[in-house]
């Protein structure tokens, strides 16, 4: 954890400010134990150089508080990083999967600068792949799903102070927050006048995750809720359609089917790519154009100044 974190942190209960106590640090001066402690006493340990600034209340009562997100069956997407795939290629993996990581590099390129959080960063990519269109990147998860995220901290109690970010990324975490209103309200809070969110999110689509799968919303009702909670909206873009989906269901199908061998996984996986690069991605941007099928959304909103 570098120094600098705690200009944005605060205790995600109360919003007031926290004490860095007990500290271990690095020959750089990072720090990699520690503690977080706020007015009301409330404490948050520092470990392997994150800080988990999940209230105890909201924890789990279970041995690994490492990893707290457990799902019913192992998602292929951990399959994959197990292999050693790492998350900027799974990010292109297939037709559906492409479109996403490509509408989300437009997006970024169009509206993403100064002082970025992204919530719910999952393998962490996006940070390293965009650092030249920003000046701080502050990358948060609920889970421990990679040692290169900055914080552990959950949207609905976001632990980070008022008015003090440009730019708030989150793709595809929505659905899998039992209080989505609270979340968005959460972004406009922490979010600067002016600031801007990028957030995509599924329509139709399967049950993944499973039980951390609660919500399914369309392009209104993410409308809906965006501007229930103060933002103005700039634009609503489908991720893509029905082919794409069917492209990412063959993903996983492979992934669990061949998952016993490495070598044959990544050869049909790389085939799979190909044949989706070149067959379903232009079928999917012809067939059903109005995208009245479309797997999910991304929402552009503003906090007016």
């Amino acid at each position: 954890m570098k120094r600098s974190l705690m200009n944005y942190l605060c205790c995600p209960i109360n919003h007031k400010e926290l004490e860095l106590v007990d500290t271990g640090a690095n020959k750089e001066g990072e720090i990699l134990v520690g503690k977080l402690i706020s007015s009301n006493g409330n404490e948050y340990l520092i470990e392997k150089g994150i800080p988990n600034l999940i209230p105890n209340s909201v924890l789990p009562n279970i041995d690994d508080s490492q990893n707290i997100y457990r799902t019913v069956s192992k998602p292929y997407v951990s399959i994959l990083h197990e292999m050693g795939i790492v998350s900027y290629k799974i990010a292109q993996m297939d037709s559906l999967r492409y479109s996403i990581f490509y509408k989300t590099k437009k997006l970024c390129d169009k509206y993403l600068e100064g002082n970025v959080l992204e919530i719910g960063a999952g393998g962490d990519y996006l940070k390293d792949y965009l650092k030249s269109t920003y000046e701080e990147w502050i990358s948060l998860d609920y889970d421990l799903r990679s040692n290169s995220i900055d914080l552990r901290g959950d949207g609905q109690q976001l632990p980070i102070k008022s008015k003090i970010f440009d730019t708030i990324i989150s793709i595809d975490v929505l659905e899998h927050v039992p209080n989505p209103e609270k979340f968005v309200s959460e972004m406009f809070r922490v979010i600067k006048p002016g600031g801007m969110v990028i957030l995509s999110t599924p329509f139709f689509f399967y049950l993944h995750e499973e039980p951390y799968d609660f919500f399914r919303f369309s392009k209104y009702g993410l409308i809906a809720i965006f501007e229930r909670n103060g933002f103005k909206i700039v634009d609503v873009m489908p991720t893509a359609g029905v082919i794409a989906i069917i492209g990412l269901l063959i993903s996983v199908l492979i992934t669990k089917t061949f998952r016993f061998s490495q070598v044959l996984l990544k050869t049909l996986l790389e085939i799979n790519r190909f044949v989706q690069m070149k067959l379903f991605l232009p079928l999917d941007n012809r067939i059903d154009k109005n995208k009245r099928f479309a797997q999910g959304h991304f929402i552009v909103a503003k906090k007016e100044a």
